[in-house]
């Protein structure tokens, strides 16, 4: 697997980890915690959640692939991140939640954010003692929650868990365009772009749009449609 990729520079990840997880006992449960769709017009928020045991963190951390190519998800190409995600899930406790577009406005992004992330702990079925949170605002409002800025470079667990957010977010997206294809959905994942403000001044919001987005007044849309 390793010839499909260009190694990244191992040096770049994980000091942070290693040095919070110092603290922990070997039992102890660490976890990153990254989200997607924050920033899209349409479809849900999700967040991902890599966890593993402080105990295995060293083995874990020396293997090739994490060292040489776990990124942020958003750095890697769609090949790359399918290809990472059954290692991610091999070697983490992965889970994955959402809030739907209909939460995002009626509760705000950083409720939706924390729905979301209950959700994902819920079926997570361990409870950490750390939780490394990429980004510097905390909306988990949990015991045990380090932010930590562009932790989804700096931080294996959560860069792993950014791959389980945006894999398992585009996967919906995907489903959504073939469902609703007029909007295009499948190519653009929801996110704002010349071809969806196109489909959106031809075709209205769908379903799935966020109507309390500031592209809706833009683009002078019905929000009650």
């Amino acid at each position: 697997m390793c010839d499909l990729f260009t190694p990244r520079d191992a040096t770049m990840i994980d000091s942070v980890t290693v040095g919070l997880a110092a603290a922990l006992e070997p039992s102890d449960i660490l976890a990153g915690v990254d989200e997607a769709g924050r920033g899209s017009w349409a479809g849900p928020v999700a967040v991902g959640v890599a966890a593993v045991a402080a105990k295995d963190l060293a083995r874990l951390l020396s293997q090739r692939w994490v060292r040489e190519h776990l990124d942020d998800s958003k750095v890697l190409s769609a090949a790359w991140r399918e290809s990472l995600l059954p290692l991610v899930k091999q070697r983490f406790l992965t889970s994955f939640g959402t809030a739907s577009p209909y939460e995002c406005d009626q509760l705000g992004m950083t409720a939706a954010l924390r729905l979301a992330a209950e959700r994902a702990f819920a079926l997570l079925g361990v409870v950490p003692s750390l939780t490394i949170l990429d980004g510097k605002h905390d909306y988990l409002a949990r015991a045990g929650v380090v932010t930590l800025v562009k932790g989804d470079s700096r931080s294996a667990p959560v860069a792993a868990a950014s791959l389980v957010a945006k894999v398992g977010r585009d996967s919906l997206m995907r489903e959504a365009g073939l469902a609703m294809p007029a909007w295009g959905f499948a190519a653009h994942k929801g996110y704002g772009s010349r071809a969806h403000e196109t489909a959106l001044i031809e075709h209205g919001l769908s379903d799935i749009h966020r109507r309390s987005w500031g592209y809706v007044k833009r683009l002078g849309l019905n929000a009650d449609e």
